[in-house]
C-alpha cells in the first residue's frame, strides 16, 4: 500500500530535480513534491519525494478537493506565492503555474498585435515591445509576471526602494547642511575682509636707520650737485 500526499516548499539546496523537465531545481525557489510514504503513520523525512518546479507541477484532482490552507507547507509561503498557488488550484485537475504564464504570454502579444496594428493604420511609431519571459527558466519564471498575475506587489523590492529614498534624502540633506556652513564660513570671511583694513607690517629698527642712511646721503649728493652747478 503507497500513501500518496503534497507538500510545498523552497528549495533548501540544488540537488532536486523535476521529475516532469529533468531540470535542477534552484535552491531557495518554489517546488512541489509528491509524496509516497508506505502508511500514514510513516514520518515525512522517511517518504519517498517526487519534486517538481513549481510552473511543471500539474494539479491532481485531491487537491481540488481539500482547503488550500491544509496543503502541507502552504501556510510557510510568502503571501504571493500562496496567490500563486491559489490560482493554480482554481484551475481544476491539470492545471498549472505553466499555463497561467502562457495565457498570460499570449494575451501580452495580442495586444502587442493589436497595438502595432493600430499604430501602422493611424501612421503612428510603433509601440516599443514588452520585455518578454523565458518559460523554461526554471523557478524563476514567476518573478516579471507575479505582481501582474496575482496582483502582490514584491515586498523585497519595496523594502529596497525605502530605504534608497531614506539614504538619498539623507545625502540631500547632508549636502545641503554642509552648502549652508560653507556659504556662512565665506560669508564671515568676506565681512572681516571688507571691514577691517589690512595692519601695516611693524618696521624694524635696522630697517628705519637703513632708511635714514639712504635719505642723508642722497641729501647730501643733492648739496653737491647744486655747488657743482654754481660753479
Amino acid at each position: 500500500m503507497v500513501v500518496i500526499s503534497y507538500c510545498i516548499e523552497y528549495a533548501q539546496s540544488q540537488k532536486s530535480v523535476c521529475l516532469k523537465c529533468n531540470k535542477v531545481i534552484p535552491n531557495k525557489s518554489l517546488r512541489v513534491a509528491r509524496m509516497e510514504r508506505t502508511s500514514e503513520k510513516e514520518k515525512k523525512k522517511f517518504a519517498k519525494f517526487r519534486w517538481y518546479h513549481f510552473k511543471c507541477f500539474e494539479v491532481p484532482e485531491i487537491l481540488t478537493k481539500i482547503p488550500i490552507h491544509l496543503i502541507r507547507g502552504q501556510v510557510n509561503l510568502l503571501d504571493k506565492d500562496k496567490l500563486r498557488l491559489e490560482k493554480v488550484i482554481k484551475l481544476g485537475a491539470g492545471g498549472s503555474w505553466g499555463q497561467i504564464v502562457e495565457q498570460h504570454q499570449k494575451k501580452a502579444k495580442e495586444d502587442a498585435d493589436a497595438a502595432a496594428a493600430e499604430a501602422e493604420a493611424n501612421g503612428t511609431p510603433l509601440p516599443a515591445p514588452a520585455a518578454s519571459m523565458d518559460i523554461d527558466s526554471d523557478d524563476e519564471e514567476a518573478k516579471d509576471f507575479t505582481s501582474a498575475l496575482t496582483g502582490e506587489v514584491d515586498r523585497k523590492q519595496e523594502r529596497k526602494n525605502r530605504k534608497i529614498n531614506k539614504l538619498k534624502a539623507n545625502t540631500t540633506g547632508a549636502k545641503v547642511a554642509k552648502k549652508g556652513a560653507n556659504n556662512n564660513n565665506n560669508n564671515n570671511k568676506n565681512t572681516k575682509s571688507a571691514g577691517a583694513p589690512k595692519a601695516s607690517k611693524p618696521v624694524s629698527a635696522v630697517a628705519a636707520a637703513i632708511a635714514a642712511s639712504k635719505a642723508d646721503s642722497k641729501k647730501k649728493m643733492d648739496e653737491v650737485k647744486s655747488k657743482l652747478a654754481k660753479k
